[in-house]
């Protein structure tokens, strides 16, 4: 019985890449014959020994690794992988994945429960254990996560200074890197690069340091976040909010009846209010507390300025009617 090959690549490809193992066409009905014969004329690409991609999908920078992950339990569809992976992407392939860094993934580290074994030079596999928390899925990949990466870069790279270039490409954008989680991670390299045995903070630090990151341009990184930074405009927004209802809270026996003083209070205070956008940027200076103490005392000021010129008229009605009595 004659089957139709393309629909059956084409539903294969879907939900992978546009890619397909050989051992899953095959279990589909689909020969090697009906394989090659589309590869000569160009509907099908090899991209790893018994992988293929459907011609006309467009071409990424993870192919190839995709490849060679697949090719790892070919029988297998790539999503039915994912929730309880066998084989997880790591090292410098995983970095890739995380788009952070320059280091080349070749060979590709893949990292497995059991111990396996291969002649191809572009895989590289490592027997280890995983904890759950150190695997996430991007993109359908299952890799370390960032902070396992970078703990594992430091091991099998040892050039810091490459290993630094991912972790701040990772402290980036709206990616978070768990510090604390990371220097953990980086406690059994620590006496290697001549610190204290197990003091996975001092390497980190060291880590940092070659990175080019420092404190005030994490926070930067943090506020730039959309959901921190409207949480931070949103604390800045109530704490203004509290400082003009309590200086006008002061003032309001002398603006009774005066329609004058109130518009001329509200032109004093529109600066103020937007000046309150560059509050949040200040925070990542400084954080929080430092920058809502010198906003307190920015507010203090205008109100002893307001005080001083609403002292000012009544003085000179004083005069003028002393003036008045003296006449």
């Amino acid at each position: 019985m004659s089957i139709v090959v393309e629909p059956i690549l084409e539903e294969l490809a879907a939900g992978q890449w546009g890619l397909f193992t050989t051992a899953q066409a095959k279990a589909r009905g689909v020969t090697r014959a009906n394989l090659s014969h589309r590869e000569r004329d160009g509907r099908l690409e090899r991209l790893a020994h018994g992988v293929y991609r459907l011609g006309g999908v467009p071409v990424t920078s993870l192919d190839d690794l995709r490849a060679a992950w697949m090719s790892t339990e070919p029988n297998m569809l790539a999503w039915e992988r994912v929730s309880t992976p066998q084989v997880v992407v790591g090292g410098a392939a995983a970095a890739a994945v995380h788009e952070c860094g320059d280091i080349k993934p070749v060979p590709y580290r893949l990292i497995t429960r059991e111990r396996r074994q291969t002649q191809r030079t572009d895989i590289s596999y490592s027997r280890r254990k995983l904890d759950s928390s150190d695997v996430v899925v991007l993109g359908g990949l299952p890799v370390t996560s960032i902070e396992r990466t970078v703990a594992d870069l430091v091991d099998e790279v040892g050039d810091l200074s490459l290993v630094g270039d991912v972790l701040a490409d990772a402290t980036r954008g709206e990616r978070a890197v768990d510090l604390e989680r990371l220097g953990l991670l980086l406690a059994p390299s620590a006496a290697r690069y001549g610190h204290p045995r197990g003091d996975g903070a001092a390497l980190l630090e060291q880590l940092r340091r070659s990175a080019g990151i420092d404190d005030v341009a994490a926070a930067r990184a943090l506020v730039q976040r959309p959901a921190i930074g409207a949480a931070l405009e949103a604390i800045v927004s109530r704490e203004v909010a509290e400082q003009l209802r309590t200086i006008v809270a002061r003032l309001q026996p002398q603006l009774l009846g005066s329609a004058e003083l109130r518009e001329h209070i509200e032109r004093m205070f529109t600066p103020a209010l937007t000046e309150q956008s560059h509050l949040v940027s200040e925070i990542a200076d400084t954080v929080l507390a430092p920058v809502l103490h010198r906003h307190r005392e920015q507010m203090d000021q205008l109100a002893k300025t307001i005080a001083a010129q609403l002292s000012t008229p009544t003085r000179r009605r004083r005069t003028g009617q002393r003036e008045g009595k003296e006449q």
